[in-house]
Parts: C-alpha cells; structure tokens; sequence
C-alpha cells in the first residue's frame, strides 16, 4: 500500500510572484518587506527559510485593518477604542470595538460571521497583520459627556451639536452620547434680536405658575449648567396638574426635541441605566419622570431604583463595581442636577433630605401660560436662552463658579434654624443665588446690552 502526504497551508514562491503581488510596508530598518501580507481576499504570514525561499501561510479567510485610534472621553477614565475595516466576500464592513476586546481576538466571528476564518493556531499572527498592515492610523478624541471642560486656554461646554465657547461654537471637537441623549443640543441664538426673544422665552416660565412653584424650577435650569448639586429638585403632585408640562418646558432648555415624548429618563429604568445618564448628563438638567407607585409588587423595586439615585446624588457619589477581569472600575457619581416628576414623594426621611420638594396643586398652573412656553421650547427659544448663557458663562466660568459657591454659603448662614433638614438651606442658597445671579447676568446682557422697544 502506497501513502502520499500533502502539505497544507504553506506556499513556496521559487518565482518571487507573490513577493511582488505583496501590499505589506517595507521593515523601515532592514528594507526588506514585511513578516505579514494581503495575497487575494488572504492575509497571510511571510516566513524566510535559511535556502533563501520564501513561504506563505494563510492565516485568515479576510483582510482587515485599523484606520482609526480612538480616545473615547468620559471626564473621569478615557478608554481606548480602535475602528476596523473589514472586507469578506466582496463585502466591507466597519466598526469600533474597545482595544482590550480587539486583543483577544474573540470577536471575528461576532462581528463578521460565520464565513470569516481565522485558520488554526494563527489568531494571534491576525491581530499582528492588522496593526503592521494599517500603517498610519489618525487618532480620534471623542468626548462621551456633556458641560464644562477645558480646551487650551478657555472653557467650553460640550452638547450633542458639538461645543460652544466665549465667542460661539466651536470647530474641531466631537461629542458623541448616549441615544437617550442625544437630544441634548443648545441653540446658540444668531443675532441680538433672537437672543433678546430666547432669554424673554425663558422668563416667561416665571409666569406659568405660583412664584413658589416656578422660581425654584428656572432657577434649577440654570443652577444645572453650573455643576454637579447634593440635592435634587421633585415636582410633586395629583396627576391632570401639568407636573411633567413644567418640567418638560425646564428639559427643554437643553434641547427643543427633548418633549413630553423625548424626556431623557423616567423611574421605569434601571438604577444602572439611570446612574449612567447622571454620570454623562454633566453639568445639565436631567428629568426622571413619573414616580408612580402601584401598591403592587413592583413597588420594592422602583423603591430601591428611586432612594439609590437620590441619595448618590446627595452624597456625590457612585456605586463601585468589579470588571470582568476582576480589577475595581472606576465610580461614575452623577454630576447632572436630577429634576424628579411624581404623584407621592418618595419616602423615607434620609432620601427626602436629598430633595427640595416643589408642590403642584390643582389650579397651579395658568394653562394660557404653558401653552406659549410649550411653543417657545419647540421653536427652539428656551434652548437657544441656555446656549446664550452658556457662551456667556464660557468667558467668566472661573469668576462666576468661585462667587456662587460663597454666595451661597453667605445665604445658608441667614437660612431658618432649626426648620426642616439640616441639608434644605444648602439646597436653597444654591438656587436663590441661581436666581439672582440669572436675573444680573443673562437677563442684563440680552435686554440692557441690546434694549429694544417694548
């Protein structure tokens, strides 16, 4: 009986036909070409023998490659992600996956299916062949949050449109947030004129209810641009009292398409899902809408979703958590001011010290009133009333952040003694000096810089 062993998986190439169909970078060093190749529809590896001749080994069914290096920037822990391009079958595919995952090599299969093969024993020649075969890949900063951050010299504020500073928006920085949020986009106004109808628009929210119900709602507004709070803000009421109206017209000073419809958040969502919007939601307003207790078994459960999100908020800290890989994540505690919607307040003593509790009543809210706020904040006016002040803000952040912290203790010191919670006063300084400083700031910039008649 005759045998006859066939070798798979390797080519000779006596002729230098495939060297010459290689499209590897040359070795910068020695000249000669690279260990890893694109041969067809193939990567292969490239193996020299000690005779001179050269052998390629087919390590994948596919070509792929890094063309872009990307930071992705949170504010508290950049990751690193890298995007690839892919071509199986006459077909090109792109995607982003994180570094980490792209060294494991676990995700072939997942993302290009089950025709793309990476052959035995070579996953990890795969991973080599696309980092020597992508030559220069640009490098991408992507900020994954909104508010304030530093670029060079001066503060910018970072929304879903991109980022505005002192002199207007700004080219060159890319935002990308979570779909929830990707409706959080400002409208800086375009000319004098429409910056004196938005800051008007906003104003108009003072009369669509009681001074104790509307003057800590717009204050809130504009207090969330200045900084993570320890407290958060709680409409309460009997449902038909407009408490979700009022604090859509307040949402909408972050973006006009952020409706009844498109609120951010509501208690439905999980604790984790909420944390993370209150991480990313920086510096802005976020609406959690409709705590509504059933009386049924749920009920433990939107308790729980409930007190861990106020009380983070309170305490200005998150929940720590272990990776897959064992080493402790980095916290992620909320720095958006939390405007909660309800028809019970949520119990416990220690959760509603966390809250400043703003009662709607029945007959609270001039409807005439509402209605022409709710077509100012669809028009786009209420957002571009926070995109003026936040351009303003962006020339004196430092000044302005550095007074309202000591105003606001100034006006803790004179709060009631002994009245309520200990923390309440702290809640109101912070809001009453919101108040005073809107009414000197945006309001004289936009009517006494550029009065009009009327």
């Amino acid at each position: 009986m005759k045998f006859r062993i066939v070798f798979l998986g390797q080519h000779e190439d006596p002729a230098g036909d495939l060297a010459a169909r290689e499209t590897g970078a040359a070795d910068p060093i020695t000249g000669s070409p690279a260990r890893y190749a694109h041969r067809g529809t193939e990567m292969v590896r490239r193996d020299q023998r000690a005779n001179g001749r050269v052998t390629y080994t087919p390590i994948a069914n596919f070509q792929a490659r890094i063309v872009s290096d990307i930071i992705r920037d949170d504010g508290s822990q950049p990751q690193r992600e890298f995007g690839v391009e892919a071509e199986l079958g006459g077909r090109r595919l792109g995607f982003a996956m994180p570094a980490a995952e792209f060294g494991r090599m676990g995700w072939v299969l997942d993302r290009l299916g089950p025709e793309a093969i990476v052959y035995p024993g070579q996953q990890q020649h795969v991973r080599a062949a696309m980092q020597s075969l992508s030559a220069a890949i640009p490098r991408e900063h992507i900020f994954a949050h909104l508010g304030w951050r530093r670029h060079g010299a001066q503060w910018v504020y970072l929304h879903a449109g991109g980022a505005l500073g002192a002199a207007g928006p700004l080219e060159g920085l890319q935002v990308q947030l979570p779909a929830p949020m990707q409706n959080y986009q400002l409208r800086p106004p375009s000319d004098r004129e429409e910056r004196i109808r938005a800051v008007r628009a906003s104003l108009h929210l003072l009369t669509t209810a009681p001074n104790r119900v509307s003057f800590p709602l717009l204050a809130g507004v504009y207090r969330a641009a200045l900084g993570a709070t320890r407290f958060s803000l709680f409409l309460s009421g009997p449902s038909g009292v407009f408490k979700t109206a009022l604090a859509t017209l307040a949402q909408q000073h972050f973006g006009a398409a952020m409706d009844a419809n498109g609120l951010p958040a509501n208690f439905a969502s999980t604790a984790n899902a909420l944390e993370r919007l209150a991480f990313s939601a920086k510096d802005a307003l976020l609406v959690v809408d409709d705590f509504a207790p059933s009386g049924g078994a749920g009920d433990g459960e939107l308790q729980q979703v409930t007190e861990r999100l106020f009380r983070s908020v309170g305490n200005l800290q998150g929940r720590s958590r272990l990776g897959p890989d064992g080493r402790l994540g980095m916290a992620t505690p909320p720095r958006a001011l939390v405007l909660g919607t309800g028809e019970q307040v949520p119990p416990g003593q220690s959760i509603r010290a966390r809250l400043l509790i703003v009662e709607v009543g029945a007959g609270d809210v001039d409807v005439a009133a509402l209605s022409q706020c709710q077509s100012s904040g669809q028009q786009g006016l209420l957002a571009g009333a926070m995109g003026a002040f936040v351009i303003w803000l962006a020339g004196h952040y430092q000044e302005v952040t550095e007074r309202q912290q000591k105003r606001a203790l100034e006006i803790r010191s004179h709060g009631p003694g002994g009245a309520g919670h200990a923390r309440t006063p702290s809640a109101v300084a912070e809001l009453m000096r919101r108040v005073t400083s809107t009414a000197r700031h945006v309001v004289a910039q936009a009517l006494a810089a550029y009065p009009v008649a009327g």
